[in-house]
C-alpha cells in the first residue's frame, strides 16, 4: 500500500516537474521575441539619423522661407565648445517636428536630434514649451572668439496637414 502511495506521489511530482519546466522555456522566449523587434526598430531610427546626417552634409544654404525663427548661441566650456541650436517663434502650426543638427568638426559624440530616437514634438504659436533646443559638444581648448565651425539644421514637420522639410546654415 505505501508503494502504491509512493509511486502516485512521484508520478505527480514528476507531473508538476515536467509542466513546470515547459512554462519556464516559454517565459524565456518571450523576451527575446522583444528583444529582436526592438533591434529592428532602433535600426531603422538608425538609419533615419544616418540618412538625415548625409543629407544635411550636401546642403550648401538656408531654406527660404522658414515658419519659425532658428538661432545658434556657443558658450566656451572646459576643453570644449556648447552649441545650443534654439528652433522658436513659429508662425503657423506646426506639429510632429524632427530636427537634427550637425557640424564641421571632428567629434565622437553623436549629433543633437528631436524627433528620431525619441518623440517628436509641436511648436504652436503662443503655447508652452515655445521653442526646441538642441545641445551639442565640440572639443575646442582655444578661445571662443577664435572659434570658427558650420552648423546645418534639418527641421521636417507638418503644417496644415502637409509634411515639409527645411534647412537652416550658419557659420560662427
Amino acid at each position: 500500500m505505501k508503494k502504491k502511495i509512493l509511486v502516485s506521489v512521484l508520478v505527480v511530482l514528476s507531473f508538476f516537474l515536467v509542466i513546470g519546466c515547459n512554462n519556464k522555456k516559454e517565459e524565456v522566449k518571450k523576451p527575446t521575441e522583444t528583444k529582436k523587434e526592438t533591434t529592428k526598430k532602433s535600426e531603422s531610427t538608425k538609419d533615419v539619423y544616418i540618412k538625415y546626417v548625409q543629407e544635411l552634409r550636401k546642403v550648401e544654404k538656408t531654406s527660404e522661407e522658414l515658419p519659425f525663427t532658428v538661432e545658434v548661441k556657443y558658450e566656451k566650456m572646459d576643453d570644449e565648445v556648447r552649441y545650443q541650436v534654439i528652433i522658436d517663434n513659429p508662425t503657423m502650426d506646426i506639429t510632429d517636428i524632427t530636427a537634427l543638427a550637425v557640424h564641421d568638426k571632428q567629434t565622437d559624440d553623436v549629433f543633437p536630434s528631436v524627433g528620431i530616437f525619441d518623440d517628436k514634438v509641436d511648436l504652436i504659436p503662443n503655447t508652452t514649451p515655445s521653442g526646441v533646443i538642441l545641445v551639442g559638444y565640440i572639443p575646442y581648448t582655444g578661445e571662443i572668439d577664435d572659434f570658427e565651425c558650420e552648423i546645418k539644421v534639418l527641421v521636417s514637420y507638418k503644417s496644415e496637414e502637409k509634411t515639409n522639410k527645411v534647412y537652416y546654415v550658419t557659420k560662427k
